[in-house]
């Protein structure tokens, strides 16, 4: 009996996985919109990028791979600008003069946006940080990222390049 029990709980689990991959196998989800107040007051709303590759990142200033991966970022903006790439980084920290302060030790070159209550970061599913998001020219999510990357590495350029030539 114990199992039969075992094995139908293993069947259940097994069709539970299936409908789960199924779901998320098709074509890339749409990236949810957002506007967000940008460090200047200005506000900036994810869809005005729409025809261009976005990298959209998640973090926040008590995160040191947050911290590690800031160069990173900087330096694959530099290098990719003039091919369109638009990085937009979310802080999640609830204080905007927090942020600025941060930003002083450790600058953007990209335009940063203030989400103070979260409201954006539980839309995306933020669990950890720092999350990256790769946005194609039509607003569909075609990667996600969980933790501290080297955007910097060949891996990380060839997923960018694939991003900048998608039309």
């Amino acid at each position: 009996m114990r199992n039969l029990i075992r094995s139908g709980l293993v069947v259940l689990v097994a069709a539970i996985l299936i409908s789960l991959i199924s779901v998320h196998a098709g074509a890339a989800d749409s990236a949810p919109d957002f506007t967000l107040d940008g460090l200047s007051a200005k506000k900036v709303t994810l869809s005005s990028f729409q025809g261009k590759p976005v990298l959209l990142n998640f973090w926040a200033t008590w995160c040191g791979y947050c911290r590690k991966e800031r160069p990173h970022l900087n330096t694959i903006y530099n290098e990719y600008k003039d091919k369109g790439l638009i990085v937009l980084s979310v802080s999640t920290d609830r204080s905007v003069d927090k942020v600025k302060n941060y930003l002083k030790n450790i600058p953007a070159d990209f335009i940063v946006l203030s989400d103070a209550d979260g409201r954006v970061a539980a839309t995306y599913g933020i669990r950890g940080f720092p999350s990256s998001f790769l946005i194609d020219r039509k607003g569909n999510v075609v990667n996600s990222f969980v933790g501290y990357r080297e955007w910097t590495n060949a891996s990380s350029k060839r997923l960018i390049d694939g991003l900048i030539g998608k039309e």
